[in-house]
């Protein structure tokens, strides 16, 4: 049942408390004035309790709204607080993610915003160098495959002189022995597999947190 549906139908549900209330009173008022036998008085009551009843998980799943309410607006109120605090200055720091494949480039910038990074992305590696030039991206994701005719080894090689204190991170699906060693060689920070999986992406913010973590003393 979906939480739409779900939720009309306890709704329905928690309606049957008031009825309930109210043929206890109209009971009650009807009492006073008229005499009414022991067993009409067991049925009407019984009636009263089943309809009573069929309030409970109405009102349970009304409760448990409200809690669920209560725990977003305590867990929005300490966000709020952190970032007055300065906490979430993660905000601040930048990731340029480099390939061709556009469906990539949107997935992993989708979930670091949602991370709270800046993000920014492109298919050239020419652009990407050039955000290198400038001095403005520290961390950079980068693919296999660009826009231009160019081995993902020459483009690290070409960061590399524009920013010696750059950290890339290769994310390729070719784990040869040959690109390990380039790996080593172009003192690459990482190199991920190509993220598949909720917790390819997770590692991989890992590995850009700690390369942050790196950066510290640099940065300041």
């Amino acid at each position: 049942m979906q939480e739409n549906e779900m939720s009309r139908y306890y709704n329905f549900k928690l309606i049957a408390l008031p009825m309930a209330l109210m043929l206890t009173g109209s009971f009650m008022l009807c009492d006073l004035g008229l005499q009414i036998s022991s067993l009409t008085k067991f049925f009407v009551i019984f009636f009263i309790a089943i309809i009573g009843f069929q309030s409970v998980p109405g009102a349970f799943f009304l409760a448990a709204k409200v809690k669920n309410i209560s725990a977003k607006r305590r867990l929005q109120s300490t966000r709020t607080t952190l970032s007055r605090n300065g906490v979430t200055d993660i905000k601040a720091r930048k990731i340029l993610i480099a390939d061709r494949n556009k469906a990539v480039r949107y997935e992993l910038a989708a979930f670091f915003e949602n991370s709270h990074y800046e993000v920014q992305t492109t298919a050239s590696a020419a652009y990407a160098i050039a955000k290198i030039v400038q001095g403005n991206e520290p961390i950079v994701i980068l693919g296999e495959v660009f826009e231009e005719t160019i081995a993902p080894v020459d483009v690290v090689a070409l960061m590399r002189k524009c920013n010696k204190n750059l950290r890339i991170i290769l994310v390729s699906d070719d784990s040869s022995l040959e690109t390990l060693k380039q790996v080593r060689e172009d003192e690459i920070f990482y190199h991920a597999l190509k993220p598949h999986y909720q917790e390819d992406n997770e590692e991989l913010r890992s590995v850009v947190e700690y390369a942050f973590e790196t950066l510290q003393p640099t940065v300041s």
